[in-house]
C-alpha cells in the first residue's frame, strides 16, 4: 500500500501478471432466454500473502466482470466462499449490477 502525505495507507491497485492468473469454470447461469458462463478468476497477492478472486460472466461476445470481491488465505477458501455466494439469486443480482 502506498502512503499519502499524512502517513496514512492508501489502497493500492491489484493488477496481477498474466502468468499468476488462474481461472475455473464454475457453471452456467440461466434465466429465461439468457445464458451466461460463470468463471472464477483467482490470483495470488504476494504483497498481502493472500489469494484474491473475482467473477466473470460471459455470453457470446459479451463479458461482465466483478471487482476483486473474494480475499482469502488460499484458493480452496475462495471456492468455498464462491459456492456460498452463488446460492439463490446472488449471481444474477451481481450480473444485473454490472450491466
Amino acid at each position: 500500500m502506498g502512503k499519502d502525505t499524512e502517513g496514512q495507507k492508501q489502497p493500492r491497485r491489484f493488477d496481477p501478471p498474466w502468468s499468476e492468473i488462474r481461472a475455473r469454470q464454475m457453471g452456467e447461469l440461466e434465466i429465461g432466454e439468457e445464458r451466461w458462463d460463470v468463471v472464477l478468476e483467482l490470483a495470488s497477492d504476494p504483497a498481502d500473502g493472500v489469494v484474491r478472486g473475482r467473477i466473470h460472466f460471459i455470453a457470446g461476445n459479451t463479458h461482465r466482470l466483478s471487482g476483486w470481491m473474494f480475499l482469502e488465505w488460499d484458493e480452496r477458501d475462495i471456492e468455498a466462499r464462491f459456492r456460498e455466494f452463488s446460492t439463490g439469486r446472488n449471481l444474477w443480482d451481481l450480473l444485473q449490477s454490472l450491466q
